[in-house]
Protein backbone atom coordinates (compact mmCIF):
# COMPACT_ATOMS: atom_id res chain seq x y z
CA UNK A 1 0.00 0.00 0.00
CA UNK A 2 1.52 3.22 -0.84
CA UNK A 3 2.34 5.73 2.03
CA UNK A 4 3.98 9.62 1.98
CA UNK A 5 6.89 9.73 3.77
CA UNK A 6 7.83 12.32 6.26
CA UNK A 7 9.82 15.35 5.30
CA UNK A 8 12.56 17.01 7.59
CA UNK A 9 11.17 19.69 9.53
CA UNK A 10 11.57 23.26 8.48
CA UNK A 11 14.44 25.34 9.39
CA UNK A 12 13.81 26.77 13.68
CA UNK A 13 11.14 24.09 14.33
CA UNK A 14 11.31 20.83 16.23
CA UNK A 15 9.84 17.51 15.41
CA UNK A 16 9.20 13.94 17.05
CA UNK A 17 7.75 12.53 14.20
CA UNK A 18 8.97 9.80 12.00
CA UNK A 19 8.81 8.61 8.88
CA UNK A 20 6.25 5.55 8.51
CA UNK A 21 8.83 4.08 6.65
CA UNK A 22 11.47 4.00 8.91
CA UNK A 23 12.80 0.32 9.56
CA UNK A 24 12.29 -0.89 12.82
CA UNK A 25 9.53 1.93 14.24
CA UNK A 26 6.68 0.24 16.12
CA UNK A 27 3.31 0.74 14.27
CA UNK A 28 0.87 -0.63 12.38
CA UNK A 29 0.10 0.07 8.97
CA UNK A 30 -2.52 -0.52 7.06
CA UNK A 31 -1.42 -2.45 3.66
CA UNK A 32 -3.62 -3.93 1.20
CA UNK A 33 -6.77 -3.58 3.91
CA UNK A 34 -5.53 -5.41 6.49
CA UNK A 35 -3.29 -4.29 9.33
CA UNK A 36 0.13 -5.61 9.96
CA UNK A 37 2.34 -4.68 12.98
CA UNK A 38 5.99 -4.15 12.92
CA UNK A 39 7.52 -4.71 15.95
CA UNK A 40 10.72 -3.28 17.17
CA UNK A 41 11.97 0.75 17.81
CA UNK A 42 10.69 2.83 20.46
CA UNK A 43 6.88 2.86 21.03
CA UNK A 44 6.67 5.65 22.54
CA UNK A 45 7.19 8.27 20.03
CA UNK A 46 4.13 9.34 17.93
CA UNK A 47 3.91 8.12 14.66
CA UNK A 48 1.58 9.68 11.62
CA UNK A 49 0.87 8.49 8.09
CA UNK A 50 -1.20 8.91 5.25
CA UNK A 51 -2.80 5.49 4.74
CA UNK A 52 -6.22 4.60 2.69
CA UNK A 53 -8.64 2.90 4.69
CA UNK A 54 -10.68 0.42 2.68
CA UNK A 55 -13.96 -1.23 4.06
CA UNK A 56 -11.96 -3.71 4.95
CA UNK A 57 -9.02 -2.75 7.15
CA UNK A 58 -11.82 -0.26 9.06
CA UNK A 59 -13.70 -3.22 9.84
CA UNK A 60 -10.28 -4.60 11.42
CA UNK A 61 -9.58 -1.25 13.18
CA UNK A 62 -12.98 -1.11 14.75
CA UNK A 63 -12.02 -4.18 16.47
CA UNK A 64 -10.05 -2.12 18.53
CA UNK A 65 -12.16 0.83 19.22
CA UNK A 66 -12.77 1.63 22.85
CA UNK A 67 -16.19 -0.63 24.82
CA UNK A 68 -17.34 2.77 25.35
CA UNK A 69 -17.49 4.54 22.22
CA UNK A 70 -20.71 5.06 21.05
CA UNK A 71 -21.73 5.64 17.13
CA UNK A 72 -23.73 8.52 15.81
CA UNK A 73 -25.87 7.35 13.07
CA UNK A 74 -26.55 11.29 11.76
CA UNK A 75 -22.90 11.87 11.53
CA UNK A 76 -22.16 8.15 10.10
CA UNK A 77 -25.10 9.08 7.31
CA UNK A 78 -23.46 12.53 6.18
CA UNK A 79 -19.92 11.10 6.34
CA UNK A 80 -20.83 8.34 3.99
CA UNK A 81 -22.56 10.64 1.97
CA UNK A 82 -19.17 12.85 1.27
CA UNK A 83 -17.17 9.27 0.73
CA UNK A 84 -19.61 8.15 -1.93
CA UNK A 85 -19.47 11.45 -3.75
CA UNK A 86 -15.55 11.50 -3.86
CA UNK A 87 -16.28 14.86 -1.87
CA UNK A 88 -14.23 13.69 1.42
CA UNK A 89 -10.61 15.17 1.43
CA UNK A 90 -7.77 14.54 3.36
CA UNK A 91 -7.97 17.58 6.02
CA UNK A 92 -5.21 16.09 8.24
CA UNK A 93 -8.00 15.02 11.18
CA UNK A 94 -6.30 11.68 11.94
CA UNK A 95 -7.96 8.78 13.08
CA UNK A 96 -6.17 7.74 16.52
CA UNK A 97 -4.29 4.42 17.84
CA UNK A 98 -3.35 4.68 21.15
CA UNK A 99 0.22 2.91 22.65
CA UNK A 100 -1.67 0.10 23.43
CA UNK A 101 -3.18 -0.02 20.33
CA UNK A 102 -7.07 0.93 21.31
CA UNK A 103 -8.69 3.19 18.56
CA UNK A 104 -8.94 6.76 20.30
CA UNK A 105 -11.36 8.84 17.55
CA UNK A 106 -12.29 7.93 14.63
CA UNK A 107 -15.13 5.34 14.78
CA UNK A 108 -18.02 7.40 13.03
CA UNK A 109 -15.47 8.04 9.51
CA UNK A 110 -14.56 3.88 9.83
CA UNK A 111 -18.28 3.24 9.96
CA UNK A 112 -18.62 5.46 7.17
CA UNK A 113 -16.18 4.00 5.29
CA UNK A 114 -17.99 0.25 5.76
CA UNK A 115 -21.66 2.08 5.14
CA UNK A 116 -20.15 4.05 1.79
CA UNK A 117 -18.06 1.06 0.64
CA UNK A 118 -15.77 3.17 -0.26
CA UNK A 119 -12.33 3.48 0.62
CA UNK A 120 -10.96 7.26 1.80
CA UNK A 121 -7.97 9.07 2.57
CA UNK A 122 -6.70 9.93 6.22
CA UNK A 123 -3.98 10.38 8.59
CA UNK A 124 -3.03 7.76 10.91
CA UNK A 125 -1.64 8.88 14.68
CA UNK A 126 -0.27 5.84 16.38
CA UNK A 127 1.61 5.32 19.70
CA UNK A 128 -0.43 8.61 20.97
CA UNK A 129 -0.80 8.45 24.82
CA UNK A 130 -4.09 6.42 25.93
CA UNK A 131 -4.70 9.86 28.33
CA UNK A 132 -5.09 12.19 25.93
CA UNK A 133 -8.63 10.65 25.00
CA UNK A 134 -10.35 13.50 27.20
CA UNK A 135 -8.37 16.08 25.46
CA UNK A 136 -9.70 14.69 21.94
CA UNK A 137 -11.66 17.16 19.25
CA UNK A 138 -11.69 20.46 21.60
CA UNK A 139 -12.80 22.78 18.37
CA UNK A 140 -15.56 25.32 18.72
CA UNK A 141 -18.44 24.44 15.78
CA UNK A 142 -18.25 25.91 12.69
CA UNK A 143 -21.46 26.20 10.31
CA UNK A 144 -22.10 26.05 6.87
CA UNK A 145 -22.18 29.62 6.96
CA UNK A 146 -18.78 30.10 8.20
CA UNK A 147 -17.89 28.33 5.02
CA UNK A 148 -19.72 30.11 2.74
CA UNK A 149 -18.23 33.20 4.32
CA UNK A 150 -14.57 32.07 3.62
CA UNK A 151 -15.60 31.89 -0.27
CA UNK A 152 -16.64 34.80 0.20
CA UNK A 153 -20.34 34.25 -0.61
CA UNK A 154 -22.40 36.80 0.69
CA UNK A 155 -25.33 36.72 3.30
CA UNK A 156 -24.07 33.30 4.06
CA UNK A 157 -26.45 32.98 7.12
CA UNK A 158 -29.70 33.90 4.97
CA UNK A 159 -27.95 31.50 2.39
CA UNK A 160 -27.88 28.98 4.40
CA UNK A 161 -31.10 29.03 6.38
CA UNK A 162 -33.31 29.15 2.41
CA UNK A 163 -31.04 26.32 2.08
CA UNK A 164 -32.01 24.44 4.62
CA UNK A 165 -36.20 24.75 4.25
CA UNK A 166 -35.85 24.39 0.71
CA UNK A 167 -34.08 21.15 0.81
CA UNK A 168 -36.96 19.98 3.86
CA UNK A 169 -39.67 21.30 1.35
CA UNK A 170 -38.45 19.16 -1.24
CA UNK A 171 -37.85 16.20 1.22
CA UNK A 172 -41.50 16.35 2.49
CA UNK A 173 -39.62 17.16 5.94
CA UNK A 174 -41.25 20.34 6.75
CA UNK A 175 -43.38 19.43 9.85
CA UNK A 176 -41.50 18.50 13.18
CA UNK A 177 -38.19 16.36 13.64
CA UNK A 178 -36.88 17.10 10.29
CA UNK A 179 -33.39 17.14 10.48
CA UNK A 180 -30.59 19.79 8.66
CA UNK A 181 -29.53 18.45 5.14
CA UNK A 182 -25.63 17.30 5.18
CA UNK A 183 -22.76 19.72 4.21
CA UNK A 184 -22.18 18.06 1.31
CA UNK A 185 -25.21 18.26 0.17
CA UNK A 186 -26.09 21.61 0.86
CA UNK A 187 -22.54 22.32 -1.21
CA UNK A 188 -24.28 20.28 -4.44
CA UNK A 189 -27.38 22.01 -4.36
CA UNK A 190 -26.00 25.32 -4.57
CA UNK A 191 -23.83 24.71 -6.79
CA UNK A 192 -26.79 23.18 -9.28
CA UNK A 193 -29.16 26.45 -8.25
CA UNK A 194 -26.87 29.54 -8.93
CA UNK A 195 -30.20 31.77 -8.58
CA UNK A 196 -30.57 30.99 -5.19
CA UNK A 197 -27.69 33.33 -4.46
CA UNK A 198 -29.60 36.07 -6.31
CA UNK A 199 -32.69 35.13 -4.84
CA UNK A 200 -31.61 35.67 -1.35
CA UNK A 201 -30.11 39.36 -2.38
CA UNK A 202 -33.53 40.37 -3.46
CA UNK A 203 -35.11 39.24 -0.45
CA UNK A 204 -33.26 40.78 1.47
CA UNK A 205 -33.66 44.43 -0.23
CA UNK A 206 -37.32 43.41 -0.69
CA UNK A 207 -39.79 45.79 1.15
CA UNK A 208 -42.09 42.88 1.99
CA UNK A 209 -39.58 43.15 6.18
CA UNK A 210 -43.28 42.57 7.81
CA UNK A 211 -42.80 38.50 6.38
CA UNK A 212 -39.75 37.15 8.14
CA UNK A 213 -37.05 36.62 6.08
CA UNK A 214 -36.70 33.43 6.96
CA UNK A 215 -40.38 32.56 5.22
CA UNK A 216 -39.45 35.07 2.66
CA UNK A 217 -36.80 34.24 0.87
CA UNK A 218 -37.52 30.25 0.13
CA UNK A 219 -41.17 31.62 -1.01
CA UNK A 220 -39.48 34.02 -3.24
CA UNK A 221 -37.20 31.91 -4.99
CA UNK A 222 -39.81 29.23 -5.49
CA UNK A 223 -42.44 31.69 -6.70
CA UNK A 224 -39.94 32.60 -9.22
CA UNK A 225 -39.45 29.71 -10.48
CA UNK A 226 -43.18 29.63 -11.09
CA UNK A 227 -44.19 33.18 -12.40
CA UNK A 228 -41.91 36.46 -11.49
CA UNK A 229 -44.86 38.91 -11.78
CA UNK A 230 -47.22 36.90 -9.51
CA UNK A 231 -44.68 36.58 -6.91
CA UNK A 232 -43.70 40.47 -7.35
CA UNK A 233 -47.22 41.37 -6.84
CA UNK A 234 -48.25 39.08 -4.26
CA UNK A 235 -44.91 40.49 -2.26
CA UNK A 236 -45.98 44.03 -2.78
CA UNK A 237 -49.32 43.36 -1.91
CA UNK A 238 -47.69 42.03 1.74
CA UNK A 239 -45.51 44.89 2.19
CA UNK A 240 -48.37 47.87 0.98
CA UNK A 241 -51.50 46.28 1.23
CA UNK A 242 -53.82 49.73 1.05
CA UNK A 243 -52.63 49.55 -2.84
CA UNK A 244 -55.15 46.45 -3.51
CA UNK A 245 -58.29 45.40 -2.87
CA UNK A 246 -58.68 43.97 0.72
CA UNK A 247 -59.81 39.88 -1.05
CA UNK A 248 -55.90 40.04 -2.69
CA UNK A 249 -54.22 37.19 -0.97
CA UNK A 250 -50.68 39.35 0.02
CA UNK A 251 -53.49 42.06 1.45
CA UNK A 252 -54.86 39.11 3.43
CA UNK A 253 -51.72 37.55 4.41
CA UNK A 254 -50.70 40.94 6.09
CA UNK A 255 -53.52 41.00 8.08
CA UNK A 256 -53.16 37.91 9.36
CA UNK A 257 -49.82 38.86 10.51
CA UNK A 258 -50.67 42.18 12.05
CA UNK A 259 -53.41 40.93 14.15
CA UNK A 260 -51.17 37.54 15.08
CA UNK A 261 -48.18 39.36 16.06
CA UNK A 262 -49.05 41.38 19.36
CA UNK A 263 -49.02 38.36 21.34
CA UNK A 264 -46.68 35.72 22.03
CA UNK A 265 -49.30 32.94 22.15
CA UNK A 266 -51.10 33.56 18.69
CA UNK A 267 -47.82 34.59 16.78
CA UNK A 268 -47.55 32.31 13.86
CA UNK A 269 -44.64 30.22 14.06
CA UNK A 270 -42.31 30.13 11.30
CA UNK A 271 -43.18 27.01 9.26
CA UNK A 272 -47.07 28.18 9.31
CA UNK A 273 -46.21 31.21 8.00
CA UNK A 274 -44.41 29.62 5.32
CA UNK A 275 -47.81 27.15 4.61
CA UNK A 276 -49.74 29.99 4.55
CA UNK A 277 -48.03 32.00 2.53
CA UNK A 278 -47.90 29.37 -0.18
CA UNK A 279 -51.48 28.67 0.18
CA UNK A 280 -52.23 32.50 -0.60
CA UNK A 281 -49.35 32.53 -3.33
CA UNK A 282 -51.64 29.85 -4.88
CA UNK A 283 -54.27 32.02 -5.45
CA UNK A 284 -52.66 34.94 -6.48
CA UNK A 285 -51.18 32.51 -9.64
CA UNK A 286 -54.61 31.45 -10.19
CA UNK A 287 -56.59 34.32 -8.88
CA UNK A 288 -58.92 32.34 -6.68
CA UNK A 289 -58.80 34.61 -4.09
CA UNK A 290 -60.30 33.15 -0.74
CA UNK A 291 -61.89 35.06 2.19
CA UNK A 292 -58.97 33.39 4.80
CA UNK A 293 -55.49 31.18 4.02
CA UNK A 294 -54.93 29.00 7.32
CA UNK A 295 -53.04 25.86 7.95
CA UNK A 296 -52.97 23.33 10.82
CA UNK A 297 -49.96 21.34 11.36
CA UNK A 298 -50.87 17.48 10.80
CA UNK A 299 -48.57 16.29 13.70
CA UNK A 300 -50.21 18.46 16.37
CA UNK A 301 -53.66 17.16 15.62
CA UNK A 302 -53.80 14.22 13.00
CA UNK A 303 -57.39 14.52 13.14
CA UNK A 304 -58.08 18.26 11.81
CA UNK A 305 -54.75 19.04 10.16
CA UNK A 306 -53.20 19.18 6.82
CA UNK A 307 -50.21 17.99 4.88
CA UNK A 308 -47.91 20.57 3.99
CA UNK A 309 -48.90 22.48 1.50
CA UNK A 310 -47.39 22.47 -2.57
CA UNK A 311 -46.58 25.79 -4.42
CA UNK A 312 -48.61 24.92 -7.95
CA UNK A 313 -45.82 24.48 -10.79
CA UNK A 314 -42.99 24.50 -8.61
CA UNK A 315 -40.23 21.43 -9.66
CA UNK A 316 -37.81 21.83 -6.76
CA UNK A 317 -34.29 22.34 -6.47
CA UNK A 318 -31.90 21.28 -9.13
CA UNK A 319 -30.33 18.61 -7.29
CA UNK A 320 -28.11 15.86 -9.78
CA UNK A 321 -27.10 13.67 -6.39
CA UNK A 322 -24.59 11.36 -6.82
CA UNK A 323 -23.58 8.39 -9.32
CA UNK A 324 -22.26 4.93 -8.39
CA UNK A 325 -18.82 5.77 -8.48
CA UNK A 326 -17.26 3.58 -5.90
CA UNK A 327 -14.88 1.87 -8.68
CA UNK A 328 -13.90 5.21 -9.96
CA UNK A 329 -13.54 7.02 -6.37
CA UNK A 330 -11.36 4.00 -5.04
CA UNK A 331 -8.65 4.40 -7.74
CA UNK A 332 -8.67 8.47 -8.09
CA UNK A 333 -7.90 8.18 -4.11
CA UNK A 334 -5.52 5.18 -4.38
CA UNK A 335 -3.46 7.64 -7.06
CA UNK A 336 -3.39 10.49 -4.97
CA UNK A 337 -1.48 8.59 -2.32
CA UNK A 338 0.77 7.77 -4.94
CA UNK A 339 1.24 11.49 -5.99
CA UNK A 340 1.74 11.73 -2.25
CA UNK A 341 4.50 9.35 -2.21
CA UNK A 342 6.68 10.03 -5.72
CA UNK A 343 6.64 14.05 -4.39
CA UNK A 344 10.49 13.86 -3.78
CA UNK A 345 9.53 12.00 -0.58
CA UNK A 346 7.23 15.20 1.18
CA UNK A 347 5.19 14.60 3.83
CA UNK A 348 3.88 17.86 5.03
CA UNK A 349 3.17 16.98 8.71
CA UNK A 350 5.48 16.94 11.89
CA UNK A 351 5.55 17.52 15.24
CA UNK A 352 6.54 21.40 16.04
CA UNK A 353 7.30 23.30 19.25
CA UNK A 354 5.32 25.92 18.47
CA UNK A 355 6.94 29.42 20.24
CA UNK A 356 4.78 32.85 20.87
CA UNK A 357 6.61 34.00 18.10
CA UNK A 358 5.97 31.00 15.66
CA UNK A 359 2.18 31.67 16.55
CA UNK A 360 2.14 34.87 15.85
CA UNK A 361 3.75 34.70 12.71
CA UNK A 362 1.32 31.67 11.41
CA UNK A 363 -1.65 33.90 12.09
CA UNK A 364 -0.56 36.43 9.44
CA UNK A 365 -1.63 33.48 7.24
CA UNK A 366 -5.20 33.36 9.00
CA UNK A 367 -7.69 34.86 6.46
CA UNK A 368 -11.37 34.24 5.41
CA UNK A 369 -11.63 32.29 8.51
CA UNK A 370 -14.95 32.83 11.22
CA UNK A 371 -14.32 34.71 14.52
CA UNK A 372 -12.06 33.78 17.38
CA UNK A 373 -13.86 33.47 20.92
CA UNK A 374 -12.26 34.72 23.37
CA UNK A 375 -13.58 31.94 25.79
CA UNK A 376 -12.17 29.56 24.21
CA UNK A 377 -8.68 31.19 23.60
CA UNK A 378 -8.78 31.79 27.78
CA UNK A 379 -9.95 28.01 27.91
CA UNK A 380 -7.02 26.60 25.79
CA UNK A 381 -4.13 29.04 27.47
CA UNK A 382 -5.25 28.17 30.98
CA UNK A 383 -3.84 24.78 30.30
CA UNK A 384 -0.99 25.69 28.74
CA UNK A 385 -0.11 27.95 31.94
CA UNK A 386 -1.36 24.79 34.31
CA UNK A 387 0.87 22.34 32.29
CA UNK A 388 -2.68 20.76 31.19
CA UNK A 389 -1.97 20.94 27.67
CA UNK A 390 -1.14 17.61 25.97
CA UNK A 391 -0.27 16.33 22.53
CA UNK A 392 -3.11 14.63 21.43
CA UNK A 393 -2.42 14.22 17.80
CA UNK A 394 -4.88 16.32 16.30
CA UNK A 395 -3.10 18.78 14.11
CA UNK A 396 -2.88 22.44 13.05
CA UNK A 397 -3.44 22.56 9.58
CA UNK A 398 -2.37 25.16 6.48
CA UNK A 399 -3.84 25.15 2.52
CA UNK A 400 -1.27 24.70 -0.19
CA UNK A 401 -1.46 28.14 -0.88
CA UNK A 402 -0.24 28.96 2.64
CA UNK A 403 -3.57 29.62 4.31
CA UNK A 404 -4.60 28.78 8.10
CA UNK A 405 -7.19 26.42 7.62
CA UNK A 406 -7.98 24.82 11.53
CA UNK A 407 -5.85 25.66 14.42
CA UNK A 408 -6.37 29.68 15.30
CA UNK A 409 -7.99 29.03 19.12
CA UNK A 410 -4.58 27.18 19.68
CA UNK A 411 -2.09 29.52 18.33
CA UNK A 412 -3.96 32.66 19.70
CA UNK A 413 -3.87 30.64 23.18
CA UNK A 414 -0.08 30.26 22.88
CA UNK A 415 0.53 33.79 22.35
CA UNK A 416 -1.68 34.57 25.68
CA UNK A 417 -0.06 31.96 27.76
CA UNK A 418 3.32 33.31 26.19
CA UNK A 419 4.72 29.64 26.49
CA UNK A 420 5.51 27.15 23.31
CA UNK A 421 3.31 23.86 22.75
CA UNK A 422 4.35 20.98 21.07
CA UNK A 423 1.14 19.76 17.93
CA UNK A 424 1.27 18.31 14.82
CA UNK A 425 0.98 20.39 11.83
CA UNK A 426 0.45 19.72 8.39
CA UNK A 427 0.81 21.82 5.32
CA UNK A 428 -0.26 21.16 1.84
CA UNK A 429 -3.97 20.55 2.06
CA UNK A 430 -6.68 21.15 0.02
CA UNK A 431 -8.50 24.44 -0.03
CA UNK A 432 -12.06 22.65 0.17
CA UNK A 433 -10.62 20.89 3.82
CA UNK A 434 -11.96 23.81 5.67
CA UNK A 435 -15.34 22.79 4.99
CA UNK A 436 -14.89 18.94 6.39
CA UNK A 437 -13.49 19.88 10.20
CA UNK A 438 -16.78 20.26 11.77
CA UNK A 439 -18.62 17.71 10.03
CA UNK A 440 -17.10 15.76 12.77
CA UNK A 441 -19.36 14.79 14.80
CA UNK A 442 -18.85 16.00 18.57
CA UNK A 443 -17.58 13.83 21.49
CA UNK A 444 -19.76 13.70 25.25
CA UNK A 445 -18.29 14.39 27.42
CA UNK A 446 -14.78 12.37 28.43
CA UNK A 447 -12.90 11.74 31.78
CA UNK A 448 -9.48 9.85 30.75
CA UNK A 449 -9.12 6.27 30.02
CA UNK A 450 -9.22 5.34 33.96
CA UNK A 451 -12.99 6.39 33.60
CA UNK A 452 -14.24 4.91 30.51
CA UNK A 453 -16.10 2.59 31.55
CA UNK A 454 -17.81 4.25 34.48
CA UNK A 455 -21.40 5.26 34.07
CA UNK A 456 -23.39 8.64 34.20
CA UNK A 457 -20.33 10.50 32.77
CA UNK A 458 -22.61 13.38 31.21
CA UNK A 459 -24.22 14.06 34.65
CA UNK A 460 -20.86 14.12 36.65
CA UNK A 461 -18.90 16.30 34.21
CA UNK A 462 -22.11 18.62 34.27
CA UNK A 463 -21.46 19.33 37.98
CA UNK A 464 -17.86 19.50 37.72
CA UNK A 465 -18.74 22.14 35.67
CA UNK A 466 -20.81 24.00 37.79
CA UNK A 467 -18.07 23.62 40.60
CA UNK A 468 -15.93 25.29 38.42
CA UNK A 469 -18.21 27.78 37.60
CA UNK A 470 -18.92 28.69 41.00
CA UNK A 471 -15.48 28.40 42.71
CA UNK A 472 -12.72 28.32 40.42
CA UNK A 473 -13.71 30.73 37.63
CA UNK A 474 -10.56 33.34 37.00
CA UNK A 475 -12.72 36.57 38.20
CA UNK A 476 -13.11 38.77 35.19
CA UNK A 477 -13.82 35.90 32.73
CA UNK A 478 -17.67 35.94 31.41
CA UNK A 479 -19.05 32.87 29.51
CA UNK A 480 -16.22 30.47 30.74
CA UNK A 481 -16.15 27.06 31.05
CA UNK A 482 -14.02 24.59 31.94
CA UNK A 483 -11.31 22.88 29.78
CA UNK A 484 -11.67 19.03 29.62
CA UNK A 485 -8.57 18.51 31.87
CA UNK A 486 -9.94 20.88 33.99
CA UNK A 487 -13.40 18.85 34.71
CA UNK A 488 -11.39 15.51 34.84
CA UNK A 489 -9.13 17.08 37.69
CA UNK A 490 -12.21 18.17 39.44
CA UNK A 491 -13.73 14.69 39.31
CA UNK A 492 -10.35 13.28 40.45
CA UNK A 493 -9.96 15.56 43.50
CA UNK A 494 -13.41 16.01 44.72
CA UNK A 495 -14.61 11.77 44.41
CA UNK A 496 -17.85 12.19 46.43
CA UNK A 497 -18.98 14.33 43.53
CA UNK A 498 -18.77 10.79 41.81
CA UNK A 499 -20.51 8.87 44.48
CA UNK A 500 -23.29 11.81 44.72
CA UNK A 501 -24.35 11.27 41.40
CA UNK A 502 -27.04 8.06 42.35
CA UNK A 503 -28.64 11.39 44.56
CA UNK A 504 -28.80 13.76 41.45
CA UNK A 505 -30.12 10.87 39.45
CA UNK A 506 -32.87 9.23 42.50
CA UNK A 507 -34.34 13.09 42.54
CA UNK A 508 -34.07 14.02 38.94
CA UNK A 509 -38.03 15.20 39.26
CA UNK A 510 -36.84 17.96 41.35
CA UNK A 511 -34.37 19.26 39.34
CA UNK A 512 -31.25 18.74 37.01
CA UNK A 513 -29.58 16.00 38.15
CA UNK A 514 -26.06 17.68 37.69
CA UNK A 515 -27.57 20.77 39.72
CA UNK A 516 -28.91 18.09 42.33
CA UNK A 517 -25.44 16.25 42.84
CA UNK A 518 -23.18 19.45 43.31
CA UNK A 519 -25.99 21.40 45.46
CA UNK A 520 -25.81 17.86 47.76
CA UNK A 521 -22.34 17.94 47.65
CA UNK A 522 -21.87 21.08 49.02
CA UNK A 523 -24.27 21.09 51.69
CA UNK A 524 -22.78 17.82 52.55
CA UNK A 525 -19.24 19.45 52.87
CA UNK A 526 -20.49 22.95 54.71
CA UNK A 527 -21.96 19.90 57.61
CA UNK A 528 -21.37 16.27 56.65
CA UNK A 529 -24.00 15.43 60.19
CA UNK A 530 -27.01 18.06 59.04
CA UNK A 531 -26.36 17.82 55.84
CA UNK A 532 -27.11 13.90 55.79
CA UNK A 533 -30.60 14.97 57.77
CA UNK A 534 -31.18 17.60 54.95
CA UNK A 535 -31.16 15.43 52.29
CA UNK A 536 -32.48 11.98 53.41
CA UNK A 537 -35.46 14.63 54.24
CA UNK A 538 -35.39 16.14 51.02
CA UNK A 539 -35.13 12.45 49.20
CA UNK A 540 -38.42 11.01 51.52
CA UNK A 541 -40.19 13.78 52.29
CA UNK A 542 -41.34 11.46 54.86
CA UNK A 543 -42.81 12.36 58.91
CA UNK A 544 -42.39 16.28 58.44
CA UNK A 545 -45.09 18.30 59.70
CA UNK A 546 -46.89 20.96 56.85
CA UNK A 547 -45.52 23.74 56.14
CA UNK A 548 -41.98 22.55 56.70
CA UNK A 549 -39.52 23.87 54.64
CA UNK A 550 -38.42 20.93 53.03
CA UNK A 551 -42.15 19.92 52.04
CA UNK A 552 -42.19 23.75 50.29
CA UNK A 553 -38.62 23.01 48.46
CA UNK A 554 -39.96 19.97 47.22
CA UNK A 555 -42.77 21.58 45.82
CA UNK A 556 -41.58 24.77 44.99
CA UNK A 557 -38.51 22.57 43.16
CA UNK A 558 -40.79 20.42 41.42
CA UNK A 559 -42.64 23.20 39.69
CA UNK A 560 -39.57 24.95 38.73
CA UNK A 561 -38.36 21.65 37.08
CA UNK A 562 -41.82 21.91 34.89
CA UNK A 563 -40.93 25.12 33.83
CA UNK A 564 -37.45 24.12 33.05
CA UNK A 565 -35.87 26.85 35.25
CA UNK A 566 -32.45 27.70 34.67
CA UNK A 567 -29.54 25.71 37.09
CA UNK A 568 -28.20 28.82 38.57
CA UNK A 569 -32.38 29.54 39.62
CA UNK A 570 -32.56 25.89 41.04
CA UNK A 571 -29.31 25.72 42.76
CA UNK A 572 -30.24 29.09 44.29
CA UNK A 573 -33.13 28.00 45.96
CA UNK A 574 -31.86 24.46 46.83
CA UNK A 575 -29.05 26.32 48.81
CA UNK A 576 -31.34 29.00 50.06
CA UNK A 577 -33.18 26.50 51.67
CA UNK A 578 -30.42 24.92 52.81
CA UNK A 579 -29.67 27.86 54.93
CA UNK A 580 -32.43 27.68 56.20
CA UNK A 581 -32.72 25.05 57.71
CA UNK A 582 -29.21 25.46 59.15
CA UNK A 583 -31.07 28.16 61.35
CA UNK A 584 -32.46 25.54 63.83
CA UNK A 585 -29.66 22.65 64.16
CA UNK A 586 -30.54 21.76 67.34
CA UNK A 587 -33.70 20.91 66.99
CA UNK A 588 -33.42 19.27 63.84
CA UNK A 589 -30.81 16.61 65.47
CA UNK A 590 -33.57 16.51 68.35
CA UNK A 591 -36.06 15.43 66.06
CA UNK A 592 -33.49 13.36 64.30
CA UNK A 593 -32.26 11.42 67.37
CA UNK A 594 -36.01 10.54 68.41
Amino acid sequence: MARAKAAAAPAGRKTSGKAPATPGLSQGLLQGGRIVQIQGGDPDVPAFSIELVTPESATELLQRKRPSAAENPAAINAYAEAMREGRWVLNGMPLILSRAGVLLDGVQRLRACIKAGVPFLTVLAQNIPDDVLHTIDQQRRRSFAGVLETRGIPHAHALQSALVKLIRYDDGKMLRGAGTASWSRMDRVLRANPDLELAVKMSLESDASVLSEAVRTPLLFMGFRVDKAATRRFLDAVANPEKYTPMEPGARVRDLIDITRGDPTTRLKPVTLFAVCIKALNATFSGEHLRSYAWLDKSVNPTKGEDFPALDGYGGLNDPGHADETEETAHQLREAVERLAAEEGVYPLAIETVTPEMAEDYLTHNTRNRKIVAAHVDAIARDIRAGNWMMNAQPICFARDGRLLNGQHRLSAVLQAGEAIEVPVMRGLPEEAYATYDIHAKKGPQLGAALDNFGDKPLVAAAAVLLWKRELKPSGIRNAKPTPSEVMKIVEQHPRLLELRTFGRKMIEFGRGSVLTYAAYCIERDDPELGRVFLERFETGADLPRGHLILELRKRMQIMRRERTSQDEQLKELLAAWERFKEKPDLERLARAS
